[in-house]
Protein backbone atom coordinates (compact mmCIF):
# COMPACT_ATOMS: atom_id res chain seq x y z
CA UNK A 1 0.00 0.00 0.00
CA UNK A 2 2.70 2.33 0.93
CA UNK A 3 4.45 1.60 -2.65
CA UNK A 4 1.37 2.70 -4.64
CA UNK A 5 0.91 5.74 -2.27
CA UNK A 6 4.21 6.77 -2.97
CA UNK A 7 4.03 5.88 -6.92
CA UNK A 8 0.75 7.86 -7.55
CA UNK A 9 2.11 11.39 -5.70
CA UNK A 10 5.56 10.77 -7.51
CA UNK A 11 3.77 10.75 -10.28
CA UNK A 12 1.80 13.74 -9.71
CA UNK A 13 4.34 15.91 -8.77
CA UNK A 14 6.38 14.96 -11.56
CA UNK A 15 3.30 15.81 -14.21
CA UNK A 16 3.18 19.22 -12.25
CA UNK A 17 6.81 19.71 -12.27
CA UNK A 18 7.00 18.84 -15.66
CA UNK A 19 10.36 16.06 -15.00
CA UNK A 20 11.64 13.55 -12.65
CA UNK A 21 11.78 13.56 -9.39
CA UNK A 22 12.84 10.99 -6.76
CA UNK A 23 10.30 11.00 -3.59
CA UNK A 24 11.48 9.42 -0.35
CA UNK A 25 8.92 8.10 1.95
CA UNK A 26 9.28 7.19 5.88
CA UNK A 27 7.14 5.51 8.03
CA UNK A 28 7.27 6.59 12.13
CA UNK A 29 6.40 3.72 14.45
CA UNK A 30 5.46 3.75 17.74
CA UNK A 31 4.32 1.61 19.86
CA UNK A 32 -0.07 2.14 21.01
CA UNK A 33 0.20 4.79 18.82
CA UNK A 34 -4.10 5.15 18.59
CA UNK A 35 -3.89 5.29 22.14
CA UNK A 36 -1.72 8.71 22.46
CA UNK A 37 -3.39 12.00 21.79
CA UNK A 38 -0.58 13.98 21.58
CA UNK A 39 1.09 11.92 19.19
CA UNK A 40 -2.62 11.69 16.94
CA UNK A 41 -2.42 15.87 17.02
CA UNK A 42 1.47 15.99 15.85
CA UNK A 43 0.02 13.85 13.03
CA UNK A 44 -2.95 15.75 12.14
CA UNK A 45 -5.68 12.85 13.26
CA UNK A 46 -6.96 14.93 16.01
CA UNK A 47 -8.11 18.61 15.88
CA UNK A 48 -6.99 21.23 18.38
CA UNK A 49 -10.40 22.47 20.28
Amino acid sequence: MLKEIGVEARKEIEELLGEKIYLGLWVKVKDDWRKKKPFLKELGYVEEK
